[in-house]
């Protein structure tokens, strides 16, 4: 007598997916009663368990009683101004649909980052806005699988389904070497930031591509690599020119080493655009305020911050939509520091 086929007692999450038409994601989402899931999409994830008689685990069973409300952010140094106007930017965006903020400094440190990431999963927040402390997290990944909607700020990631929002660091690093090759500078010093982040690869090999164009040597005396802080920018620069004291021109990486730079440069004596000629990354409002003003990339933070919010949203309301990275183009802002005349 042939034997009678067994339905599969023990269901996966998987095959609940698959019979859905949805990502393992989005049933993980649906079984933590996340917010903002399309009734649609809801409704065949339930029909789908029933349908197989799935039994989620006692994890996935804890379903939350009200529906979350709560934004995470996650930044590497909320003493940046530059992280200060996009969180702004968020903060408006997310007041405006309802949604408060929870946020979090890890000050680049790794284990601060997994101890942050462990708070924004057990306070059940909607969705997670994060600077990584490197472009590997799998802290991150692992919580994207599990279906949280994640937006990574600043920075590029490897793994996980994220979406990604960053300023076109390469261009506007180019951009920056180029104006001061065609001022007339061959020997530019540049101070850079970790390599262990895509921004500062990125950044690095705008200045590379810029040498390179124009047919100038690029000398690995002649780049130091920071941690974009205050601190390394003022060690670097003086470490850099003290070496190098033929360099004409300085390509600075982000807005804190710039203002260590410029201190190392009035500590060694040196005047700025005669004796050393500087361009920074990051327009700060007190770019224009320094002695002399001062000549650098400046990225579109308001409209980054704005983008971030918006892909989130996008990201909560429609989980199942492919991973998506945004480029944002940057502006070379021309002050006095290069050594540029400036129009009357």
């Amino acid at each position: 007598m042939p034997s009678r086929k067994q339905r599969n007692p023990t269901p996966s999450l998987l095959e609940v997916a698959k019979l859905a038409g949805v990502s393992p994601a989005t049933v993980s989402r649906v079984l933590h009663n996340y917010p903002h899931i399309r009734d649609e999409l809801r409704t065949k994830v339930l029909e789908a368990i029933a349908s197989l008689g799935y039994e989620p685990n006692r994890v996935a069973q804890r379903l939350r009683a009200t529906q979350s409300h709560l934004i995470g952010m996650i930044v590497t140094d909320i003493t940046n101004p530059f992280f200060n106007t996009i969180m702004a930017s968020i903060e408006n965006v997310f007041f405006n649909k309802g949604f408060s903020l929870l946020m979090s400094n890890t000050a680049s440190d790794p284990e601060k980052e997994l101890a942050y990431l462990s708070m924004m999963e057990n306070e059940g927040v909607a969705g997670l806005v994060i600077a990584t402390t490197s472009e590997n997290v799998d802290a991150v990944a692992k919580l994207a699988d599990k279906g949280l909607p994640i937006v990574i700020i600043d920075r590029r990631m490897t793994k996980g389904k994220v979406d990604m929002v960053l300023s076109d660091n390469v261009a506007g690093a180019f951009s920056a070497v180029e104006h001061l090759i065609q001022l007339g500078h061959t020997r530019i010093g540049h101070i850079g930031g970790p390599l262990r982040l895509t921004s500062g690869r990125e950044r690095y090999q705008g200045y590379q591509q810029a040498m390179l164009q124009a047919g100038l040597p690029i000398e690995d005396s002649w780049v130091r690599f920071g941690d974009h802080r205050h601190q390394s920018g003022y060690e670097q620069t003086l470490e850099l020119l003290n070496s190098n004291p033929s360099l004409t021109a300085l390509f600075i990486e982000n807005n804190m080493m710039t203002l260590g730079a410029l201190n190392a440069i009035h500590d060694c004596g040196r005047r700025i655009p005669d004796d050393i000629a500087i361009v920074g990354f990051d327009d700060m409002p007190w770019s224009v305020s320094l002695n002399p003003p001062l000549t650098t990339v400046a990225q579109a933070t308001y409209d980054i911050g704005t983008r971030v919010a918006t892909r989130l949203l996008e990201r909560i309301e429609q989980p199942d939509l492919p991973p998506r990275t945004d480029i944002v183009p940057t502006t070379l802002i021309v002050r006095e520091s290069s050594g540029a005349k400036q129009s009357s």
